[in-house]
């Protein structure tokens, strides 16, 4: 075996080994609610959404997607059959209209037959993919509803996705928004007196962001009680991933309760995780006066992102460090990645308090780690959502 096929062996038993061990385990403590308001007291202030409408779409191959109307604030379209089940993709209206990309959105849906390929724009709307998935079983268990990363369904969570089917459970996949966090933001320029503005404008993207995955997950619901119940019949499971794990809380709070919940690699305070994860998710260009030291620039711009962070989470409504508390009792798996730096291992402790320190499972991984080990977890994970919904009783149960 030659030295560089040892690197990368060594490499990949690095990265995966540590979630094939068993996990340390924090067990459930007594829940701890730091907001000054008990459970559910919370007066949460939804991002407002106009009449849905149709969004803009482009069939390159295939048949049109069809519209299945209006559901809850969403507009819901299905794009194609797949294995097991229907790929659809749900859109809503913008309060404020965004420049479009260059290059729209590609979706390709796979079937049996000819591939279906739409280009889907999003300059007025916001649009979110979302794919149900039948059970392996004749009786299915119940519904958990796939909150995914941004990977838009890794390889790992399509696996861990076909153990729960195996496993009885009808799974809904969501997707995050596909224009996360407004990537055409990225290149403005401000200065230390827009601050303030800059700190409002990041609230108001982080919130419409998470606010965007419930309303799509609640007008998916909608569409499937309506279509065909017994899609969501059952108690119902959250599990969230990565970007999926910070709209996991608001999503339960929409829902009014689930009757168990699962977090993986997830975090919260949005702007803190934003402006530090390693993968650069928004980093705002900051000019600096032409006078001073490159030393003392370099001061101002750390404090200014520092008072970035403190401001635009002061103005969210709907971050998982405020949300968190006010949720009802809730079964609780955190899986976490002490050394984390995309959705950084600290965010992942505040995420922990906020939710009155649930059960915890931690790996000695970063946040990639975590998820190609995600696989060789899955039945652990399952056997104690199995548990939990079997000892507790209904919340969201017909």
């Amino acid at each position: 075996m030659s030295c560089s096929w040892l690197s990368i062996f060594a490499l990949v038993a690095f990265c995966v080994f540590p979630s094939c061990s068993p996990p340390r385990v924090d067990p459930a403590r007594a829940r701890a609610v730091s907001s000054g308001n008990p459970p559910g007291t919370f007066a949460t202030l939804w991002p407002r959404r106009l009449p849905p409408g149709t969004p803009s779409y482009h069939v390159k191959q295939g048949a049109p997607p069809v519209d299945e109307g209006t559901f809850k604030s969403c507009r819901i379209f299905k794009a194609g059959a797949v294995k097991d089940g229907v790929a659809l993709f749900v859109a809503s209206r913008r309060q404020f209209p965004i420049e479009e990309s260059e290059e729209p959105f590609t979706l390709t849906v796979a079937d049996a037959g000819k591939d279906r390929v739409l280009e889907i724009q999003t300059a007025d709307h916001r649009v979110t993919l979302a794919v149900a998935r039948r059970a392996k079983s004749d009786r299915p268990r119940g519904l958990v509803i796939y909150l995914a990363s941004i990977m838009l369904i890794s390889d790992e969570e399509k696996a861990f996705i076909r153990q729960l089917q195996k496993r009885g459970w009808n799974v809904i996949a969501i997707t995050p928004s596909i224009d996360l966090f407004a990537k055409d933001r990225w290149d403005q320029e401000w200065d230390l007196s827009q601050l303030n503005q800059y700190a409002s404008l990041m609230a108001y993207e982080i919130d419409n962001h998470l606010v965007e995955t419930a309303y799509a997950t609640e007008a998916v619901l909608a569409y499937l009680h309506q279509k065909n119940p017994s899609w969501v019949r059952g108690p119902h499971v959250v599990i969230g991933a990565s970007a999926g794990a910070l709209a996991a809380p608001v999503l339960i709070k929409r829902l009014e309760g689930v009757d168990a919940a699962v977090y993986v690699g997830g975090g919260a305070n949005v702007p803190e995780i934003a402006l530090e994860s390693s993968i650069r998710i928004y980093r705002p260009k900051i000019l600096m006066s032409e006078k001073g030291s490159p030393t003392r620039h370099r001061a101002s711009r750390e404090n200014a992102i520092q008072r970035l962070k403190e401001l635009a989470l002061q103005r969210s409504q709907i971050d998982p460090l405020k949300i968190a508390p006010t949720l009802p009792p809730v079964p609780t798996l955190m899986l976490s990645g002490e050394l984390d730096r995309i959705v950084p291992a600290h965010t992942g402790d505040l995420l922990y308090n906020a939710l009155g320190r649930p059960e915890r499972w931690r790996y000695p991984a970063g946040h990639i780690a975590l998820f190609l080990g995600l696989p060789l977890q899955a039945n652990r994970v399952i056997d104690w959502i199995e548990a939990v919904v079997a000892r507790t009783p209904g919340i969201a149960r017909n």
